[in-house]
């Protein structure tokens, strides 16, 4: 069951249409009435996203529906329709100067859409991704097509586009958010800035109109103008322009990924945390087990939380490393999560006292030197992590100019307002 908006990914909605179940509408002709009588039926419940207004089919099970083996028998060849693809093909060639370049059609179909283009500008590089039947037209029809879906890690680096166009697929798909958002952020690991043309049913005539005909089971979503900008606007692309065309009855935007320098400084700062790591495990280990070879005695202080996570990702186990004391009292007798160990009471350091103390979580370090001297715990030393290593406990001040690694993520202030469309240019 689709939970979130497919569009904001908001999780609460409104029910707006729950009929009975029903046929594919657009990828089944059955070839006899007998067929047609027997379909395969497949459940629609209709919901409003209450934050960007999206219209989904909660009930939608992308896999169920054979896109590779059956065509998509709903095409419009209509003069209107030609006529507004011949529209859409001037403003890429003439408004955005397109000649001569590299352009990518997600879900191209049989290819009718670039067969316009490359009338207009033959010297353009166009290439067609289509996982159903329609390829073998659009291959027929000299066209540069793999029979393949796009992936953009794959595709974006080896194709390098100036254009991607995807029409009348992100309708289709269970999570929109995932394709538009992997194209921005590959786009920002190649350092590619491409226009990408999309296209999709309009839904807000049929609500205002209250048509039943338009919601159909291969329709997952259903998008007004405010959700389709949403859908870019909050996975990393700028709108450049976004309108009804068609009689209203279709949304046309043009955008581009945003180039966010966070996205590489986050990708840099993880690959640096992760190297970090697997030295601090390494050091960690030898430094516990000469500990042991030593013959040193260790405590451990600091049993749940942080401090079994310490243990746990260190391997201290309660054969080698018994003793384990945590501040609260109300936690002894109880047991370390993972490693076993019986968790004792403070005081239980005042009887048994070890040579080594581990700290073994670093953001109480100042309270917990405080109580082992507070209740006056003997030990040669107390160690904490740092820098990668155990070293001994020396005060806050000590550390105060210590190195730090920062994870960038998104900064406050909210979406960076999209650039408004000239007007007239789409419709």
């Amino acid at each position: 069951m689709q939970e979130t908006c497919p569009a904001c990914g908001f999780r609460i909605a409104h029910p707006l249409y729950h009929p009975e179940p029903q046929p594919l509408a657009a990828l089944n002709l059955p070839r006899s009435g007998e067929a047609a009588r027997e379909a395969l039926r497949f459940p629609m419940d209709f919901h409003v996203c209450a934050f960007c207004g999206h219209i989904f089919n909660r009930q939608f099970d992308y896999y169920r529906i054979p896109y590779e083996e059956d065509s998509n028998l709903m095409y419009n060849r209509g003069a209107l329709w030609q006529d507004h693809m011949g529209r859409l093909v001037d403003l890429l060639v003439d408004e955005y100067d397109m000649r001569g370049k590299t352009l990518v059609d997600i879900g191209c179909g049989d290819g009718l859409f670039f067969q316009k283009l490359l009338q207009r500008a033959p010297e353009c590089r166009c290439v067609g991704f289509e996982p159903g039947i329609e390829a073998d037209n659009a291959r027929r029809a000299g066209l540069e097509v793999y029979k393949d879906y796009f992936h953009p890690q794959r595709d974006l680096k080896r194709l390098r586009p100036d254009v991607l166009v995807c029409r009348h697929v992100i309708e289709h798909l269970q999570c929109p958010r995932d394709l538009v958002g992997e194209i921005a952020y590959w786009c920002n690991r190649y350092e590619l800035a491409p226009l990408f043309l999309a296209e999709v049913p309009r839904i807000d005539n049929a609500i205002e109109q209250g048509r039943l005909s338009d919601f159909l089971y291969e329709h997952v979503s259903n998008f007004t103008d405010y959700s389709f900008r949403t859908l870019f606007e909050t996975t990393g692309y700028d709108v450049l322009e976004l309108a009804p065309c068609y009689g209203d009855e279709v949304l046309v935007a043009l955008v581009r990924p945003r180039l966010e320098p966070r996205l590489a400084a986050i990708g840099r700062s993880t690959a640096t945390f992760r190297q970090r790591i697997a030295e601090q495990l390494r050091e960690v280990g030898r430094q516990l087990d000469a500990l042991v070879e030593q013959g040193r005695s260790v405590a451990f202080w600091g049993a749940t939380g942080k401090g079994a996570a310490f243990l746990n990702a260190f391997g201290v186990d309660g054969r080698r490393f018994p003793v384990v004391v945590d501040s609260d009292e109300q936690k002894a007798g109880r047991f370390v999560p993972g490693t076993g160990q019986e968790i004792r009471p403070p005081d239980y350091l005042r009887d048994h006292p070890a040579d080594v103390i581990v700290i073994t979580t670093r953001w109480r370090a100042k309270d917990i030197f405080d109580e082992i001297r507070r209740r006056q715990v003997r030990c040669d030393e107390a160690l904490v992590l740092e820098a990668g290593r155990l070293q001994p406990y020396l005060g806050e001040d000590a550390w105060a100019n210590e190195p730090s690694l920062r994870i960038e993520g998104p900064h406050p202030g909210g979406l960076k307002p999209a650039s408004r469309r000239r007007a007239g240019r789409l419709v």
